[in-house]
């Protein structure tokens, strides 16, 4: 199903770039392109010595492969197909049935080639076709009572059954020669940041905390996505309306007095400066302070009522309990269901909050992202390196920052200013006089979405 050469990988994708088993149905698509009427009937010598029928049929077949590094995808979905001819003796009435035999995607070449990748990609398929039918059988009905033995002797009963007329196997070659060019999406990320009086609940430009940034709060319509934070726990949408110049919390109550609100806006541009829509999903539920399972049935219906989203449908996936962001292997996801997986259950009453962000490209396409976290304890210092990561928790320590398209600072569950720290490759800096205090999580995100610059410059099928 896969072949690695270097660090890249090719997988059989759907068209969104999410990892399908070839040898479930419809994985790889099959059509029949010559209408039944205009079938070319060839006569051909069985053992028997008959000659039925053969009709020569002409299949179309197609399919997605997608490269990875790393686990991330690097290419757009890149399709593949080709066209067979076979001689399958079809009766009236009768249907295609297609099953994949063998499958595989291998990477058979990469050169380097004016500032890009020249991969060459094969991919190799064999495939069994039959030609079937529904049909009625009548079958004699042995297993009778011992009182009946000797009644109704010729008795039968109808099962409905598929009646396989003939078959053939089949093998494809595909080589496609793809340019890849290593980019990746450049995010432009702003923070809005201001401090509740306890009072009120309309916040505008001129309440911005100007030590922090004095852009004020920009037209939503302009960013990708935007994420309310309100003393560290991030905010469903039905809570606040956020519009150029003004952010409305819609809450009963107002913040605690001296609670930091932050509005994090994200903004993904394409090639031509167009902005790239992305949608902001929360799951959000409450934990009883027994069970570590989650389903739809356990939404707060309140805040949203479309459940735990497919993951492989989304760019990616964020865990909040409690307000602090969780690492990876402290939970797993799936489509309606969220499994904790750490020895602890969170208390009673602490909200649990699954965050879906989903950003498109210009063909609508999802851009898958590679989602990692930096995981440390503060112990009174402002610097952290590599060597601080709490290893438990993942070993893949600083990137650089020029190779990962945005990142977020979270001390004590709280997103921190942009301006209070600096990145570089395997070392996070304070620049603050006091540093946090001692224990207290420090979690550094990076969030990486390859641009998937590339294009198929060469292709070739041995049927």
């Amino acid at each position: 199903m896969m072949s690695r050469l270097g660090s890249i990988i090719c997988f059989l994708t759907d068209e969104n770039g999410n990892i399908l088993n070839p040898y479930k149905p419809d994985a790889i698509s099959y059509t029949c392109i010559n209408p039944r009427n205009k079938f070319v009937r060839k006569q051909v010598l069985t053992s028997h010595g008959n000659y039925p029928g053969k009709d020569k049929l002409i299949v179309l077949i197609k399919g997605y492969v997608s490269l990875f590094m790393d686990g991330i995808r690097i290419s757009e979905p890149i399709l593949f197909k080709a066209c067979k001819k076979v001689c399958l003796h079809m009766p009236k009435k009768s249907d295609l049935l297609f099953r994949v035999h063998y499958f595989k995607c291998s990477i058979e070449d990469i050169y380097a080639e004016n500032n890009s990748l020249g991969i060459k990609i094969k991919v190799t398929l064999a495939t069994v076709v039959r030609s079937a039918a529904e049909t009625d059988l009548l079958i004699p009905v042995t297993d009778e009572p011992e009182d009946n033995i000797g009644e109704n002797k010729n008795k039968t009963v109808c099962i409905r059954v598929t009646r396989v007329f003939d078959k053939c196997f089949f093998e494809n070659e595909i080589y496609i020669e793809y340019k890849y060019r290593g980019e990746i999406f450049k995010a432009e990320v702003y923070q809005y940041n201001a401090i509740s009086d306890g009072i009120k609940k309309e916040y505008t430009d001129e309440d911005e905390l100007t030590k922090y940034g004095n852009r004020g709060i920009p037209d939503p319509e302009s960013v990708s996505y935007y994420i309310l934070y309100i003393n560290g726990v991030v905010q469903p949408r039905t809570n606040y309306d956020i519009e150029k110049g003004l952010l409305k919390l819609k809450t009963a109550d107002a913040p605690l007095k001296n609670a930091p609100i932050t509005i994090c806006f994200v903004t993904f541009k394409d090639r031509n400066n167009a902005v790239l829509p992305a949608e902001v999903y929360h799951y959000n539920t409450i934990s009883d302070g027994i069970k570590k399972e989650f389903t739809n049935d356990d939404e707060l219906k309140c805040y949203g009522d479309r459940g735990i989203l497919d993951p492989g449908r989304v760019s990616f996936v964020n865990l909040y309990i409690n307000g602090v962001l969780q690492p990876f292997v402290n939970y797993s996801v799936e489509k309606g269901h969220l499994s904790l997986l750490t020895s602890d259950i969170p208390k009673k009453g602490v909200p649990i909050i699954l965050e879906f962000i989903t950003i498109k490209g210009t063909d609508g396409r999802v851009l898958k992202a590679d989602n990692h976290l930096y995981n440390a304890f503060a112990y009174e210092s402002n610097i952290y390196t590599n060597n601080d990561e709490l290893k438990v928790y993942g070993s893949r320590g600083i990137p650089d920052p020029e190779n990962v398209s945005f990142y977020n600072l979270f001390i004590n569950a709280v997103i921190q200013p942009l301006c209070i720290y600096s990145v570089r490759e395997g070392m996070l800096t304070l620049n603050t006089h006091a540093p946090p205090l001692k224990n207290s999580p420090v979690s550094l995100q990076f969030i990486t979405i390859p641009s998937s610059a590339g294009n198929v410059i060469g292709y070739v099928c041995n049927c």
